[in-house]
């Protein structure tokens, strides 16, 4: 039970250093300005002090998403399309916002309220940082059918890594590092072999997609009910999956061909024997 207190615990403070509060908490002063302006009764102060408050909520809400959108960029390697750069958009609404407050709202000089704003930009890039620029490397890889099925693939390992962080029993936790060990090789193999990539196509997108959907099903399950049988049952499927991905890496080193049609077939009746599909 403890362990569960502390997985909670830890998912919070993820969540927490992923939201951009300190901005939230900036908002405060221009909701502050708005209602003093409407008790006044100064209704284009109170237009302009609502325009600014709502556009510091929003600059917080992009760089809320910004943030985590850089947090699961840098751990990808394979990405075929850049997130839009919401950081930097929201240090510039936040520039913007400040100018426009301090200019129009609390009356001081263009120029010094030029400065406030341009302050509020570099205050903002230096504390939250920017977004992600590093390109993505596919190696040897050139058609963007490839890419795509190493993106997708590398995104459902990604997945995997993050349920197993929910996963508290450390003995299905080391069957998962495991599974994403040999799926990561599987994947490295295919970008210095792109011509493999066709043969393993097919194991990827069905084999590797049903392990995360089976696998992020029980993180969110065993949270929720404390069943032996659960875990004694998900540790035989784990067991099998990770045989599975052991032996069709090595037929890929080995210019084998996949037996895939068996090894679905395998996995499914074993969730449905167990409980779990």
């Amino acid at each position: 039970m403890p362990v569960k207190y502390r997985e909670k615990a830890q998912k919070s403070i993820v969540k927490f250093q992923s939201t951009a509060w300190l901005l939230y908490v900036f908002s405060i002063f221009f909701l502050a300005a708005t209602l003093a302006q409407l008790i006044k009764g100064n209704v284009f102060n109170f237009l302009v002090s609502g325009g600014v408050f709502f556009g510091t909520l929003l600059s917080a809400t992009w760089m809320s998403k910004g943030l985590r959108n850089k947090f699961h960029y840098k751990q990808r390697k394979f990405i075929i399309q850049k997130p839009f750069p919401l950081m930097m958009l929201a240090s510039l609404t936040l520039g913007g916002c400040s100018f426009v407050g301090s200019w129009l709202v609390a009356g001081m000089g263009l120029f010094e309220s030029v400065a406030y704003g341009l302050a509020a930009v570099i205050g903002s890039v230096l504390w939250y940082g920017m977004d992600e620029v590093a390109s993505p490397s596919f190696g040897a890889v050139s058609d963007q059918e490839s890419k795509e099925v190493l993106a997708l693939s590398e995104q459902s390992i990604v997945n995997i890594e993050q349920a197993n962080k929910h996963i508290a029993n450390q003995e299905l936790s080391g069957y998962l590092s495991q599974i994403v060990k040999t799926s990561r090789e599987v994947v490295n193999t295919l970008v210095n072999h792109p011509e493999k990539i066709p043969q393993a196509r097919r194991f990827l997108h069905s084999y590797l997609g049903a392990t995360e959907s089976v696998i992020k099903r029980y993180a969110d399950t065993h949270q929720l009910v404390d069943d032996a049988s659960l875990e004694q049952n998900f540790k035989q499927v784990l067991q099998n999956i990770d045989q599975v991905f052991a032996d069709q890496n090595q037929k890929l080193l080995e210019n084998q061909v996949f037996d895939l049609d068996v090894d679905i077939e395998v996995l499914n009746t074993l969730m449905e024997k167990q409980g779990i599909n």
